[in-house]
This record gives C-alpha cells, sequence and structure tokens, in this order.
C-alpha cells in the first residue's frame, strides 16, 4: 500500500510517498520539495498573500498528479502554521479544495508538536528527550520521560519569520539584527527549570535547517557516509558555524557553502534558534533525526486511520504510546526466543548488553533482506538504513559483524577501511557478534532450545536440545569451533555416538549437546 503525506509549511510544501509493508513498517520511495514562502507575508500582514496562494496550489496540483501517477492509495494532506495563523487560511483550505480536490487538515500547535514528536521518536527510540521541530513559521518542542509526554509547546520562533523580522532587506544580518533576534528567541523559550529537564535527557533535532547543517558539518569533518539520521553535532561545532555565516549575504553563503537554495535564507535565524536551544536548555549535542511530522502522523495513520479527525489531545497520547511500543520493540531479541540465552551470556560476562543490542539489530536485519553474496553492496546497504538507539559506530560494527558472519576476510577489509570511525576493541565485538549470528541461525532454522548454566564446578554449559532429526551438526562443530576462539573458552559438546573436546588455557568447559 502507498500512502501520500503533503506537508504545507511556512516556507516550502513537501510531498513523501511511502511504501507501507504489511508488517506496518514504511519506507519513503518518492520525494518533492517546492519552496512558496506561504508564510512570507505574516511577518508583515495578517494573510496570506495571492501570489504564494496560487504558486501553493500550482504545486499541489502537481503533488496531487504525481500521487496519482505513483498509484498512491491514501493522500494526506496538511497545513501547518502558515495556514493556522492567516485570517485567510480558511479561504486557502476552500481555494485549495476547489482547485485540486485535496482536504486541508490544518493542525493546531500542539498537534504539530505531537505529530512532529511521534515520527522522531520511532526513528531514534529516546525515552527520555527534549524534540525539537524547527520549521519556517514556528518551533515545536515536546519533552518526554519514559516515552510519556510531560509538555508540548509550538513557539512563533520559525526560521522564515524570524529572517522576514530581522534581517535587512538584502537578507542578511548586522551584529544589532543577531543580537536583537537572540534576545527575541530566549526570551521566548522555555527554561529549563520550566520543563524540569533531567539530567539523562537527550536532545533530538527535526527539520531541514537542522539537516543541512549536518551535512555541512559531515562534509567538513571528512565523514564518508551520505547519511544524516542519527548523527551528532556538538555546541561547538553549532557556534563555530554561526560565527562563519552570520554576517554574510544569502548570495555570499549560496556561494561558499552547498546549502540548498530553499535554506540559504533562512540558515542563519536557524542557526541562531538552535544555538539557543541548546545554550539556554544546558545540552552540549543534538542528535539530528531524519524523520519527522510526516513520518509520525503516517505511523499515527497505520495505527488508526481516523487519528486525523481525533482533535483529543489526552487520546492523540495514548495513540502515541501504542505506535512507540510497536516501533521501539520490534527488534527486540525475545522475537527470536534468544532472550533467556542472551541474559545469560551478559550474567557470565561474555557480552556487553550494547552488543546484544547490536545483535538484536542484526537478526531483525537478517529476517528481513533478501540473501546475497555481494558483500560489500551488502555493508553499504546496512549504513544506509536506520536504526533506533545505535550510534553511527555501532552501526557500523552492526554492518561489518553481518557480512563477518558471511566473509572474515571482506569484513576485515571494511573494518580497516573505516577504522577511524572505530575503536580498535569493536574487532572483538565483531567477531563476537558475528560468531552468534551464524548460532543463532541454526537454532532458529531449526526450531532448537539453547541453554546456558554454569555448574557448581564453575563450568560452563551451553546446551542445545533441535527438535529436527536432521540436524547439521557438522556445521554446529564448525560454529563452535570458531566461538571457542572468539570467547577463549574449551568446548565439550555432544553429537551422538561421539564426543568431541576442544580445549584451550581456561578452565571453563561448554558441552553442546544434540539429542534426536
Amino acid at each position: 500500500m502507498k500512502i501520500s503525506i503533503i506537508d504545507i509549511g511556512s516556507n516550502t510544501i513537501k510531498l513523501v510517498i511511502y511504501d507501507v509493508k504489511r508488517d506496518n513498517s514504511f519506507i519513503g520511495v518518492h520525494q518533492e520539495s517546492s519552496k512558496v514562502r506561504l508564510g512570507e507575508s505574516l511577518a508583515y500582514s495578517e494573510s496570506l498573500n495571492e501570489q504564494s496562494i496560487l504558486k501553493s496550489i500550482d504545486v499541489l496540483l502537481l503533488y496531487r498528479d504525481i500521487a496519482r501517477l505513483q498509484s498512491a492509495n491514501k493522500v494526506i494532506c496538511v497545513g501547518t502554521s502558515a495556514v493556522r495563523e492567516a485570517k485567510n487560511g480558511k479561504y486557502f483550505i476552500d481555494q485549495v479544495f476547489k482547485k485540486t480536490g485535496l482536504r486541508v487538515r490544518v493542525l493546531n500547535g500542539q498537534e504539530e508538536a505531537y505529530y512532529s514528536y511521534l515520527g522522531a521518536s520511532i526513528s531514534t527510540c529516546i525515552p527520555n528527550g527534549l524534540y525539537f521541530d524547527l520549521g519556517g513559521g514556528s518551533l515545536e518542542i515536546v519533552y518526554t520521560e519514559d516515552f510519556k509526554i510531560k509538555k508540548a509547546q509550538a513557539f512563533p520562533l520559525g526560521a522564515l519569520r524570524l529572517t522576514r523580522t530581522f534581517a535587512s532587506q538584502d537578507g542578511s544580518f548586522s551584529k544589532k539584527d543577531c543580537d536583537n533576534m537572540t534576545q527575541k528567541i530566549v526570551d521566548t523559550l522555555p527554561t529549563k527549570r520550566s520543563y524540569g529537564i533531567g539530567i539523562d535527557t537527550l536532545l533530538v533535532g527535526v527539520g531541514g535547517t537542522l539537516r543541512a547543517l549536518g551535512r555541512y558539518h559531515q562534509k567538513r569533518a571528512g565523514f564518508p557516509f551520505e547519511k544524516i539520521h542519527n548523527y551528532r553535532l556538538t555546541l561547538s561545532a553549532i557556534d563555530w558555524l554561526r560565527r562563519d555565516v552570520s554576517y554574510l549575504k544569502t548570495s555570499e553563503i549560496s556561494s561558499r557553502w552547498s546549502f540548498d537554495s530553499t535554506r540559504v535564507e533562512t540558515i542563519v535565524a536557524g542557526i541562531y534558534v538552535i544555538q539557543s536551544i541548546m545554550t539556554n536548555l544546558d545540552f552540549e549535542e543534538v542528535v539530528i533525526s531524519g524523520y519527522g511530522i510526516r513520518e509520525g502522523i503516517l505511523a499515527s495513520f497505520i495505527q488508526n486511520s481516523n487519528t486525523l479527525e481525533n482533535h483529543n489531545i489526552e487520546n492523540l497520547q495514548k495513540q502515541n504510546l501504542k505506535v512507540l511500543s510497536y516501533h521501539c520493540n520490534k527488534h527486540d531479541i525475545s522475537h527470536f526466543g534468544l532472550d533467556d540465552m542472551m541474559r545469560d551470556m551478559i550474567y557470565y560476562r561474555l557480552l556487553k548488553e550494547r552488543e546484544v543490542e547490536i545483535l538484536s539489530y542484526a537478526l531483525y536485519t537478517l529476517s528481513r533482506l533478501p540473501e546475497t553474496n555481494k558483500h560489500y553492496g551488502l555493508f553499504y546497504r546496512l549504513l544506509d538504513e536506520d536504526y533506533p538507539r545505535l550510534t553511527y559506530r555501532e552501526q557500523v560494527i552492526l554492518a561489518l559483524s553481518i557480512v563477518y558472519s558471511k566473509k572474515i576476510r571482506t569484513a576485515e577489509e571494511l573494518f580497516y577501511k573505516y577504522s577511524h570511525l572505530l575503536k580498535p576493541q569493536n574487532l572483538k565485538s565483531i567477531q563476537k557478534i558475528a560468531i552468534l549470528l551464524n548460532l543463532a541461525t541454526i537454532i532458529i532454522k531449526t526450531g532448537s532450545q539453547i541453554r546456558i548454566r554454569l555448574t557448581e564446578n564453575q563450568k560452563m554449559i551451553i546446551t542445545i536440545i533441535p527438535k529436527q532429526k536432521l540436524f547439521p551438526t557438522i556445521l554446529l562443530k564448525q560454529v563452535i569451533e570458531k566461538a571457542s576462539v572468539v570467547f577463549d573458552i574449551p568446548i565439550q559438546y555432544d553429537i551422538p555416538n561421539r564426543i568431541i573436546r576442544v580445549n584451550n588455557s581456561t578452565n571453563k568447559i561448554i558441552s553442546v549437546k544434540s539429542q534426536t
């Protein structure tokens, strides 16, 4: 099923068409963005001007045709701050329906904050977070504890709005302009105390300005991958960018930086908002989310097709928790029947909790990706995936672990190629996760049970109980022998009619019993 989301913002109108799978996961298959500056006139008027309305309708006609050509089963069209604040907002909505047949659902500030948070949260799965979405007309902020929303507010601090209010006619800012704009931002933003922000809270940002800054920083830092989701920007990096662009004309910014045309005019104001959030609310870094309001609306719609007709904020918050529960738990190791084994391996200090987390994502990935022997292509495809909770380093470890489980030499070549993103000890983690992937594949495909226990004389016993008569004992032997090297543990395992021992320097023994 294909669902099209059209987001009418103050600066741009965006279209994304998603392919929704049977398991309710989704992926964007087509994307468009058009700068219309619908909210530009609101800086000096209370109404949308006729020219921007007509331009918006032309864009929406185009998007309607694209959605039809792509055979979208449903088109959802939403309007945000520009439409809801304009006195002639209803006139705009009526004209859009008359000319295009599209019904525009205008989100209030709290709804916009909720959907934006939901989109970012399902893709990061950060339980304690301060989420912000910086758009052209408004800034939405949501504070959460254990995935429960404590505060959700919208502020008139959009990058286009601030630019039109404080910039000179040529779009540039003087020092006085920047000082006045900073004071406006600081006076409007909430305080850390008013939100009761905890010490374990992470800052997560959404919006085109933040993504543009992240991409620029990646190029300057020599980051080797074209991927922005889950990238982290420090306050010092943001401050450096602010000092570099504050007093330049838009033409100078465009010629010196690779920002796209929709971002050049508003990048300075956007930087000041982001820096003020980080400074005032005491954050040293921000996690960039590649997902936001459109993905939040989609995920909510999949859960309940009447979601946009529901104006009850309390019901919307309950639905958000259901959506988050699904998206943030579907990668859990328990889905593979290996949770007891993993808990034991953590208990006996064979694995760390983060290694188990990476292993669970690796198993989930292998369960849905087609088989391939093109290992380099597989590695880069895995890096293009979006994994909640994993840092960039951990995602590289995941990709290398999967490749290592298939082709050791290729994985080692890739490890040394990207060693500047890793730590030397990460190679050991990759080897552990890879061998456990091989072992887990045998367990899962044969429907076997696996248990680990520690005997009274401090010997480790792993027991595998197959449910199939034709059990791959030779393959298991090969995997266990490799595991003994990786984990540095002597192994004793039982194959029908014979016992084979693999010893090393420790006193621990692993016994694998195959029963038919």
